[in-house]
């Protein structure tokens, strides 16, 4: 029997067609926010925060969730966060700041002008299997008027895993965010409310010298 060799290419091609595997169902997509955030006691500040971008590991601040075992990393299969993780977690400690209700407002860098801003580091961002835990750990520095950098710290948290599943695992991730956004935005307070009450007693200080 003989074929035309267009219908031998037809068929070719039809058996190729038939042969592929069908693409992957879509990656299911977790958000990154700040949700319920307890106010702080303390007296209000009359400045502005900027919160920078974090800077970091590309692939612990892109859109993929980093699962680690020892050395070796790996990501979480069919799992991404609605944006890179960067802007996340920018906008859930921006955020974070105007819930606590210590600054006037709060502001991420280059939209407006700050009285001071937060310029950070995210060392950590991952869900270690040794330990079944969500880690979130940053280098935290709060920069004051003339880039004076006032005060600076580590900051880090984590929170459980029960079981090896994208939701947990975001889940966990989220809450270590959000717990470690809360303890920075709480940093930073402090540390304006004491360059706050430094420069008024310097005010103080050199109105008496100049009254003498």
């Amino acid at each position: 029997m003989k074929f035309s060799p267009l219908l031998l290419a037809a068929l070719m091609l039809g058996g190729c067609i038939s042969l592929l595997p069908k693409p992957p169902p879509p990656p299911t997509t977790f958000v990154l926010e700040a949700r319920d955030v307890a106010q702080l006691s303390g007296t209000p500040i009359d400045a502005v925060l900027g919160v920078s971008s974090p800077t970091g590991e590309r692939a612990l601040l892109g859109t993929d969730m980093i699962w680690r075992t020892g050395d070796t990393i790996a990501y979480v299969s069919q799992a991404a966060w609605s944006s890179r993780a960067e802007v996340g977690l920018q906008q859930m400690l921006a955020e974070t700041v105007i819930r606590q209700g210590r600054f006037r407002s709060s502001t991420r860098s280059g939209e407006a002008q700050a009285d001071y801003e937060i310029r950070w580091d995210v060392l950590d961002f991952e869900v270690r299997q040794e330990d079944m835990k969500a880690h979130f750990s940053a280098e935290v520095r709060i920069v004051g008027p003339g880039r004076r950098i006032l005060a600076s710290q580590i900051i880090s948290t984590d929170a459980p895993v029960s079981s090896r599943s994208q939701t947990q695992a975001a889940d966990a991730l989220a809450r270590a965010a959000r717990e470690g956004c809360a303890r920075i935005g709480e940093f930073a307070a402090n540390a304006a409310a004491e360059a706050e009450a430094s420069t008024v007693t310097g005010d103080h200080t050199n109105a008496a010298s100049i009254n003498r």
